[in-house]
C-alpha cells in the first residue's frame, strides 16, 4: 500500500503511483504486470517516448519476462504474457481485446494532458472495466522543474521506504497542474520533445 493511500477520495479516471526513480517504477510497473496475468488478466504496457519503450523492452528481456509487443497480438496472441507497445497504437487493438479482461499500466504520462485524456477516453469506452495505472518517478525532469529533491526529502522525514509508492488522487491532480504549466514554457512541439526525447507520432 502506498503512501497516502488511507486517505479517501473520489478516485479519478486513472491512479498515479510515483517511486523516487524510473528503475523502480519500472520494477513496480512488470511487477504488477505479472500480478495481472494471475488474475487472468490482460496486461498492456504502454508508453509514449521511444527511450521508454527501449527501457521496457530492454528491462523484459534482461529479466526474462514472457513479453511479446501488441503489434503481434493478431498473429500471436496467447495467455500469459506482457503485451507491450506505444501508446498511440494501444486504440487499434481495442475491438481484438474487448472480450478480455484488461489491465493498462502507462509508464508515465504525456506531457500534454489534453492529449492524453483523448487516449484514455477511449480507451475506457473500449475497456470501461480495466484499471489505468501510471508508473512515474520523482527523478523524471518535469518532475525535477517543479521542485522533486524538496518532496524527496520531505518523504525521508516521513519515514518513507525507498520501494514505496506514493498514491493517491491528490497526487494525480497535481501531476496534471504541472504538466499544464509545462506547456505554457513553449510550443506545443518543444514540450512534446521535452529534455530531447522523441514521440511515436507528430505532436
Amino acid at each position: 500500500m502506498g503512501l497516502f493511500s488511507f486517505l479517501k477520495s473520489n478516485k479519478p479516471a486513472y491512479t498515479d503511483r510515483v517511486w523516487r526513480t524510473t528503475g523502480q517504477a519500472l520494477m513496480n510497473m512488470i511487477t504488477d504486470a505479472m500480478l495481472a496475468i494471475t488474475r487472468k488478466q490482460v496486461p498492456i504496457v504502454l508508453c509514449y517516448f521511444e527511450d521508454e519503450f527501449e527501457q521496457i523492452t530492454k528491462f523484459l528481456s534482461e529479466k526474462g519476462v514472457p513479453a511479446i509487443p501488441l503489434k503481434l497480438y493478431h498473429t500471436e496472441k496467447q495467455p500469459g504474457v506482457v503485451w507491450y507497445a506505444s501508446a498511440t497504437t494501444a486504440p487499434e487493438f481495442v475491438a481484438a481485446l474487448a472480450k478480455e479482461s484488461v489491465s493498462i499500466l502507462f509508464f508515465g504520462h504525456y506531457p500534454m494532458p489534453a492529449k492524453e485524456n483523448d487516449l484514455l477516453q477511449k480507451l475506457k469506452a473500449g475497456f470501461p472495466s480495466a484499471s489505468i495505472v501510471f508508473y512515474s518517478s520523482l527523478d523524471e525532469p518535469a518532475f525535477k522543474r517543479f521542485g522533486s529533491e524538496r518532496i524527496v526529502s520531505l518523504l525521508d522525514k516521513l519515514g518513507m521506504k525507498e520501494d514505496e509508492a506514493i498514491e493517491h488522487s491528490m497526487v494525480s491532480s497535481a501531476m496534471q497542474r504541472a504538466r499544464e504549466k509545462s506547456c505554457q514554457y513553449g510550443s506545443p512541439r518543444a514540450t512534446c520533445h521535452l529534455g530531447g526525447r522523441v514521440v511515436f507520432q507528430e505532436c
